[in-house]
């Protein structure tokens, strides 16, 4: 029993096809890894800025309800908010740090991210006159690998009654 004459090398063109297939599907599986751990860094920085955009949102709501911070703003959508400043609220300054020479409302959190932070007021007013509450919306855009993204928390701050 020998070999046909015609059957010469096909083991090793099996062999070198079957190493290309396994090169393709190695390929694939590390640009699929490639792709997740920069989907993973987006996810940490979203978290970042959902911590970050909630703080916010708590310190404002905690303010008197005549604080300058909460002064109702041209519009609720980010032009003309306001923007971050650690003397405009001093009790965020163990969460967030200005970087020195940076534009205004850059914030730097506590793992390093950095973010563009601004937030605008809008009041309700009754026909009577009264203001019993105030709509208060959080902005939060930073840049990563996957391009610009942008964050936008919204609450009511109701008027503090004294009975």
């Amino acid at each position: 029993m020998g070999i046909i004459a015609n059957q010469k090398g096909v083991t090793l063109i099996e062999a070198m096809v079957a190493m290309v297939l396994l090169s393709i599907g190695i390929v694939a599986v590390a640009a699929m890894q490639t792709r997740a751990i920069g989907a993973s860094g987006a996810a940490f920085e979203r978290t970042g800025a959902n911590g970050v955009a909630l703080s916010v949102l708590e310190t404002l709501k905690a303010l008197p309800f005549d604080d300058a911070n909460l002064v109702a703003t041209p519009s609720l959508n980010n032009v003309g908010a306001r923007t971050y400043t650690a003397a405009g609220l001093p009790e965020l300054q163990t969460v967030l740090d200005v970087p020195a020479g940076a534009a205004a409302g850059t914030v730097v959190d506590n793992s390093g991210l950095m973010y563009q932070l601004s937030w605008a007021v809008q009041d309700t007013i009754l026909p009577t006159g009264e203001n019993p509450c105030k709509t208060v919306r959080v902005f939060m855009t930073w840049a990563s690998p996957f391009g610009q993204n942008r964050l936008v928390m919204t609450s009511v701050k109701y008027r503090n009654i004294t009975l």
